[in-house]
């Protein structure tokens, strides 16, 4: 039924939360935060995980810009922690960990075996809200750049998930009729929300069992429970 498979990115395949915690690691040293009244490492790594969802759930609703978000996560962060910081240094870091993250490569469990199982079958996809360089990047990093036709972003279908119009690009752009293609990520708003808005079948994958207003095609996991629905 389906020729054309488009995956999210981060939280998806490549795991944003490990990798992104071996960076913040890298910037706790690299700019002595300890000297700043963050005794801990971990509290810091804890502290930007929940400011950074909390901005990319408000971009994701269209209330910020992605720029927005650069200028203030870092900033956030460290002011919760009773660090004096402007943005000005909260865009230094910003700068430093998005120069770090991309190197990083931990995927999700399961990953490479659902990737080796589909790809002689199927043409797969990126479909990611995030910056093209910065996923081609992480994509090469993780060494699974070899398993995708297309890495499609905000930046090349001038939209973001949920937006119809990225979807529509992506079956414009893969030359895919609309019933050969299925979304599969783990953001239920931008991903699963946005795939029912085009009228694209959907795989929500779900380790945290979140609770759904609506339902999506298929509801996995684990990444390897892909192999019994496909």
């Amino acid at each position: 039924m389906y020729k054309h498979l488009f995956f999210d990115l981060d939280h998806t395949l490549w795991d944003f939360e490990k990798n992104s915690r071996e960076s913040l690691a890298d910037l706790y040293q690299a700019f002595s935060l300890q000297t700043s009244n963050i005794a801990e490492l971990s509290v810091f790594q804890q502290e930007f995980s929940v400011v950074n969802k909390r901005y990319w759930s408000l971009l994701e609703r269209n209330e910020i810009t992605h720029e927005e978000l650069r200028r203030r996560r870092f900033r956030d962060t460290l002011v919760n922690l009773g660090v004096d910081a402007d943005e000005t240094f909260g865009l230094q870091l910003n700068e430093a960990f998005l120069e770090l993250l991309p190197q990083k490569s931990h995927l999700i469990d399961g990953a490479i075996e659902v990737l080796d199982f589909f790809a002689p079958n199927y043409e797969l996809h990126i479909l990611s809200n995030g910056w093209q360089h910065v996923q081609v990047r992480k994509i090469s990093s993780s060494k699974i750049d070899h398993y995708f036709k297309e890495v499609i972003t905000i930046e090349r279908a001038e939209a973001r998930k949920p937006d119809k119009k990225i979807f529509d690009y992506a079956v414009k752009v893969t030359n895919a009729k609309l019933s050969e293609c299925i979304m599969i990520g783990d953001n239920f708003e931008a991903d699963i929300l946005g795939a029912i808005n085009a009228q694209m079948d959907s795989i929500f994958y779900n380790p945290d069992n979140i609770e759904v207003t609506q339902n999506p095609t298929f509801e996995i996991k684990r990444l390897i429970e892909l192999k019994e629905i496909l």
